[in-house]
């Protein structure tokens, strides 16, 4: 999966185990993606903006929401 700053994800449930953010995201919340930051152990680290805050994420929390046209 390809992301880029712009795109529209969703987060998955592997979010709601996050202690950090555990009663504030949750799964299925939508939001865009801001950053592109960094790589932690080989995995890409994603700042997505979700109401107004921005979460820092991995690819394998987030999923993209593509266009089915």
């Amino acid at each position: 999966m390809e992301i880029k700053e712009g795109d529209l994800v969703m987060t998955l449930p592997k979010v709601e185990k996050i202690r950090a953010i555990i009663d504030h995201l949750g799964q299925g919340k939508i939001g865009v993606i801001t950053s592109i930051s960094a790589r932690f152990l080989e995995n890409a680290v994603y700042g997505v903006l979700i109401s107004g805050q921005v979460y820092f994420l991995f690819e394998d929390e987030i999923e993209k929401l593509e266009e089915k046209c």
